[in-house]
């Protein structure tokens, strides 16, 4: 009998074969009642749930949605380790467009939405910064220019099975506190049949996008998908393609921070409610359609080949470009924080818990009004190419090689033009509107997690009292690189209790850059007209125009810059800070481990799992680029390259104690640590003197960190399973996260500038002759503050009901609970006090129930995700940690399979809807008075079929 590529990995984990998945797009999988075992993934890397069917039961065959939680429930059972998995017809039956939203249904798993759709993800309460993914067990580079991979940028076409592993093993390349995402694509050999063809194609349609001027409510998705066995099985291929077409739409209400600026923050600040506290005002708030078009090509191509039952070749290949073309349009107001009782510029103002929430705010101390027209668009293209070699020596012993090459780069547009508010004059010409006391009135009453009143005197569509007089250019450009290169040796112990040993080796070398670039103008000679062919009369419907927001032109940026500032607009560098918000972070790790995995019986019950070590060295640096203070003028840079390096030792165990057929109970002890953010690292840090007395001078700075370390901790997981046969599973688990460190803004009080290569700016005139200059200060950066503890407890169930009489056996439920809480907090000024806010990414709560009937081709169910009230970054003028109301969104499925020997066997028609409520996100700073975001995206709907054969 044939060893399939990773059979001699499994049998030395668990003797299991693996589960028999498919690339498809969104084709229901065939399956039995299947046992798979955690697989050995690439060398340095355990694989979650394995692949091969069993053998074909004589009269039961499960197929469609009800068949993918039977094969995830059959990989948890095996597992090695904590984890949970959706599997091919989780994922590509949909309704999920992207592989997040898949994952955000599994237990203590929740998930952010941008623009709609999940793509960060929170796990066990622990922010994505938290969270490591791999693909294929490789370490996957980011195309969000931080550490954090974009979901969004997989496709679940291409994906036969994701997986959530929520305790470590010294064989898994390190990082990921709060758990590390394993996706997996097909293995061409392990498919069942020696050809087969998938094809998908669904229309879709948002209900939201009509709103927005630059939105098409239609689109789709198409895929493709090949398989192929060859040369008597000893050659497989598999080559897939997934296409998305569709609206990127927002209407949202969003309001900026409180922290003191202006008048308010600068003396004339009063405490209108008498309580002591001095009342926070926002610095404005914003009026938005956000619209416009995303497209995701991905490809995805395997190459597996076994000449023989001992040699083992693989190459797989993972492309993707993403093109998210997008423009924030509507209205601004700022300068609120300006509004003074005493000048008159104040009025009727609203005061709750110490924060001014709406009044009548007045023209003549800085308070403006804006058409917002800004270009957001985003060009994402990330590739990975990896080959993996495995040799058997005899029967016990196997040699695995991997080397993998993956790149992301995402060049963020960043563009935007300034038409404001004018008035016409006697003499014809115009005067802006917020250089005329009391010619500009702008009134708002926040109403918490509602939308606000806005009443603002202005008219917004009429192109002479709105006028075109800057712009701004300033992209992004983001480049991230990975090559790995691992070995491990595998030894089948066979003895009475220990299994197996591995041992192996890691090497990576990844390169982070960001680039900041603009335009060398920021403004024309005049203020201009918008011309009537470049504009057109947008606004709001609905709940937002009863709330009083207003219609607005929506102006063709890329032709008013075109026209009054020329068509060839190349950013470069020449502004210094575009050098200060650019860097290099490099980043060398090698690693090792050895790991004894065991299988015996202890007091007659099965008793099995893994104890090991692994052990990381970091050589990490930052470089960036600063003005040199001891020559005139702007002219004259140079870098700097600070760094350091470190050595972390990483033991884990997991032992499982089966109790009988039915139940298990889990034990999981570990360290792990999750790297800084690219940015905490490599921000630039600026450089000024002090004079401390005595004729000496002290340094001090602020930016990034070059020498920050990980997060940190150390971790225990207890979990009781039982199973109801291959049908269901019921899990309680229990967990706590000892955090040795944190990541927050702090000071480092003895920083060696002078040892790290700064120059020192020049002593100011009237500093002594003998004046000195120590070499050390303090540096206000990221650094590794006081950590904490995370933990909770969640609870599974899953069944379905194959022994109701028919038809009532096609009924199923999975539904998940989980509990976080941490004595984690963070301090936040942006409500206008410094007060601690909980841990970013925490809810409390988080519930996912989903009801399916699954029965002769026909399927349909039903699914809520909802999760409490946490903290999460949201982006307004720039990006602000604020509070998140709970939300709930519900999605829907109906599918129809046709059946074995009917004229159109292997098609399968669907319909599905996404955010079926419409279900808002919404923020606040501090209390729910204080409106941060209110965000709607519409619902999603589609409509298709796939064939397969």
């Amino acid at each position: 009998m044939r060893h399939s590529f990773d059979s001699r990995r499994a049998r030395l984990l668990r003797d299991a074969a693996t589960l028999a998945l498919f690339i498809g797009a969104a084709t229901p999988a065939l399956a039995q009642e299947v046992e798979p075992a955690p697989a050995q993934g690439p060398p340095d890397e355990a694989a979650s749930a394995g692949a091969a069917a069993a053998e074909a039961d004589d009269s039961i065959v499960v197929t469609g949605f009800r068949a993918s939680l039977e094969n995830s429930i059959a990989a948890r059972r095996n597992a090695d380790i904590i984890l949970d998995a959706v599997s091919a017809e989780d994922i590509a039956g949909l309704p999920d467009v992207s592989i997040a939203e898949a994952l955000a249904r599994l237990p203590g798993v929740t998930s952010q939405r941008t623009g709609g759709q999940a793509s960060a993800i929170n796990v066990r309460g622990l922010s994505q910064d938290l969270v490591s993914a791999t693909l294929n067990g490789r370490e996957q580079v980011s195309t969000s220019g931080l550490r954090t991979i974009e979901f969004d940028q997989y496709p679940s076409e291409l994906l036969s099975q994701a997986a959530v592993y929520k305790s470590p093993m010294a064989s898994l390349i390190e990082g990921g506190i709060a758990g590390k995402i394993e996706l997996q694509t097909a293995r061409p050999l392990d498919q069942r049949d020696p050809f087969s063809v998938s094809v998908n194609l669904r229309g879709s349609y948002n209900d939201r996008a009509n709103q927005s001027p630059d939105a098409d409510e239609f689109g789709y998705r198409a895929s493709v998908s090949v398989q192929a066995k060859l040369l008597n099985d000893t050659l497989g291929v598999a080559l897939g393609y997934a296409r998305l077409v569709q609206p990127n739409v927002a209407t949202r209400f969003v309001g900026f921070d409180y922290t003191p600026s202006g008048a308010n923050g600068g003396g004339n600040a009063v405490d209108l409610d008498n309580d002591g506290v001095r009342d926070g005002v926002s610095f404005g708030f914003e009026m938005i359609q956000f619209g416009g078009k995303e497209t995701r090509d991905g490809v995805l191509g395997v190459i597996q080949y076994e000449p023989t039952e001992s040699t083992r070749f693989l190459i797989d290949g993972y492309y993707s470009r993403f093109r998210s073309d997008v423009r924030r349009r509507g209205v601004r107001a700022l300068g609120t924080q300006n509004g003074n009782i005493e000048l008159g510029t104040l009025q009727d103002p609203i005061v709750e818990n110490s924060a001014i929430v709406g009044g009548r705010f007045i023209s003549g101390n800085g308070v403006d009004v804006e058409s917002v027209n800004q270009d957001e668009s985003d060009r994402d293209e990330l590739y990975t190419i990896a080959a993996n070699f495995q040799q058997d020596f005899g029967e016990r012993v196997t040699l695995s090689l991997d080397a993998s090459y993956s790149r992301a780069n995402s060049y963020f547009v960043d563009t935007g033009v300034n038409v404001n508010a004018y008035q016409r004059n006697a003499d014809g010409s115009f005067r802006r509107l917020s250089g005329i006391p009391g010619a500009l009135v702008v009134d708002y009453r926040l109403n918490g997690l509602d939308l606000p009143d806005v009443a603002i005197n202005h008219d917004f569509t009429d192109p002479e009292l709105n006028r075109f007089q800057g712009f701004y250019i300033v992209p992004r450009e983001d480049d991230d690189e990975l090559i790995a290169f691992a070995a491990s040796l595998d030894v089948d112990l066979s003895g009475p209790f220990f299994r197996s040993i591995q041992a192996g080796a890691r090497y990576s070398t990844r390169k982070a850059e960001r680039i900041r670039t603009s335009f060398g103008s920021f403004g024309i000679a005049d203020n201009v007209a918008i011309p009537s062919n470049l504009f057109e009369l947008a606004g709001f419907k609905g709940g937002f125009a009863k709330a009083g927001f207003p219609d607005f032109m929506a102006v063709d940026i890329d032709g008013l810059l075109d026209e009054f500032v020329g068509p060839d607009r190349v950013p470069d560098q020449s502004f210094g800070f575009t050098r200060d918000q650019s860097f290099i972070v490099e980043e060398d790790v090698w690693a090792g481990f050895v790991q004894l995995n065991f299988d015996s019986v202890v007091g007659g019950l099965n008793f099995r799992g893994n104890v090991g070590v692994r052990v990381v060295h970091t050589d990490q640096s930052s470089t960036s680029s600063l003005d040199d203070p001891t020559v005139p003028g702007d002219a004259t840079r140079y870098d700097v390259t600070v760094g350091d390096s470190y050595l972390d030792v990483l033991p884990s165990a997991n032992l499982i104690l089966e109790l009988g057929e039915a139940d298990r109970i889990r034990l999981s002890a570990s360290r792990q640590l999750s790297r800084p953010r690219f940015f905490d690292l490599g921000g630039t840090i600026s450089l000024n003197l002090s004079n401390i007395g005595g004729g000496v001078y002290r340094p001090s700075g602020n930016g990034g960190n070059p020498l920050l370390r990980p997060f940190r901790a150390n971790m225990f997981d207890f979990a009781y399973e039982h199973y109801f046969g291959n049908t269901g599973i019921l899990v309680l688990s229990t967990f706590y996260k000892d955090l040795e460190t944190f990541i927050v803004g702090g000071t480092i009080d003895d920083f060696d500038f002078a040892g790290a290569g700064f120059t020192f700016p020049p002593l100011p005139p009237d500093a002594p002759p003998n004046a000195t200059v120590l070499p050390n200060g303090p540096l206000f950066a990221p650094i590794n503050g006081q950590g904490g503890h995370v933990y909770g407890f969640e609870a599974q169930f899953t069944r379905t009901f194959a022994e109701l009489p028919a038809p009532l056996d096609g009924l199923g439920v999975t539904m998940n609970y989980a509990y976080s809480q941490s004595s984690l907090d963070i301090t936040n000024s942006l409500s206008g006090n410094s007060l601690t806010i909980p841990l970013p990414g925490l809810s409390k709560h988080v519930f996912n129930p989903t009801l399916f009937y699954d029965r002769n081709g026909f399927a349909a169910r039903v699914g809520v995700r909802y999760r409490s009230g946490f903290v999460a970054p949201q982006f307004g003028l720039n990006e602000q940690i604020t509070n998140n109301a709970s939300e709930t969104v519900v999605d829907a499925q109906i599918s129809y399979s046709f059946q074995e020997n009917s004229a159109l066997e292997g098609l399968t028609l669907y319909v599905q809807g996404n955010n079926l409520t419409d279900a808002p996100t919404r923020s606040y700073f501090a209390q729910e008075a204080q409106t941060g975001t209110l965000q709607y995206f519409g619902r999603q709907f589609y409509a298709g079929a796939t064939y397969r054969f």
